[in-house]
């Protein structure tokens, strides 16, 4: 399991979900010993559901960090971590705390303009399961469908309120997006595509993580919560420092 980065002890805890985000100081940035040059680059995984615009947040955070180190990191890889994963009705009280996390959210800068009427419409997801089974068979058809696709997604729950856990909704999407749409909507339905995305939640369940986002670094640092860009930075440098000097962490495989 990998190394837990401890929360901040000041501070609300960075813990995030559908619900929250992460809200931790500055830390200082220590100095990245030149050696790191000829290391192999530490992977990057960030487990993330749609559903949540801290994941969005989280994203797009890690990914300007990580550019500022070339070649010391992999490009960052997203995994599903469905955060309702059994379809259940909302209750009022569930519905109030979504719109509330997304009125947040949209308060930061990378989700300008987003809304919280995917929560308080009359026809809100269920489920993220629907959502991350087509993120994965748009895998199928390649990373960059992938890529569009989840942009789509987000765009239309985020900035639109749509359910996007509806099979219509998903189907049409894929079809702006450009994916090949019998290839797509087979995959969809099929069980090993939602059985593909049941096996990544196991996995990321038993290095540890239990709600998103949440960043794995080098298969090693676990860093759960939306941070700030400079903490981020903060901790991707102290990784590195870790990993080139003589107390670095050990590898768990």
């Amino acid at each position: 399991m990998p190394t837990a980065i401890p929360e901040p002890t000041d501070r609300p805890g960075a813990r995030s979900s559908l619900l929250g985000a992460a809200d931790a100081p500055v830390e200082s940035t220590p100095t990245v010993s030149p050696r790191i040059r000829h290391a192999e680059p530490a992977s990057l995984v960030l487990y993330e559901d749609p559903l949540s615009p801290w994941c969005a947040v989280a994203e797009w955070r890690v990914t300007a960090a990580a550019e500022e180190l070339p070649g010391a990191f992999r490009p960052l890889r997203l995994e599903p971590f469905p955060t309702r994963l059994t379809p259940r009705a909302l209750s009022k009280t569930d519905r109030c705390l979504f719109a509330r996390a997304a009125r947040r959210a949209a308060r930061e800068p990378e989700l300008s303009g987003s809304i919280p009427d995917l929560w308080l419409s009359p026809d809100p997801p269920l489920s993220s399961l629907p959502v991350l089974t087509a993120l994965c068979a748009a895998r199928l058809q390649g990373p960059s469908r992938e890529v569009a696709l989840r942009a789509a997604i987000r765009q239309a729950a985020l900035y639109r309120g749509l359910n996007v856990a509806r099979t219509d909704v998903l189907l049409e999407l894929a079809e702006l997006c450009g994916l090949d749409l019998a290839r797509f909507a087979a995959a969809l339905a099929s069980p090993a595509t939602q059985q593909r995305v049941e096996q990544t939640l196991c996995e990321a369940l038993e290095r540890g993580v239990r709600e998103v986002p949440a960043l794995v670094i080098g298969e090693e640092w676990l860093v759960v919560g939306a941070r700030p860009t400079e903490v981020y930075r903060s901790i991707l440098r102290r990784y590195l420092s870790a990993r080139v000097g003589p107390s670095a962490v050990r590898t768990v495989h």
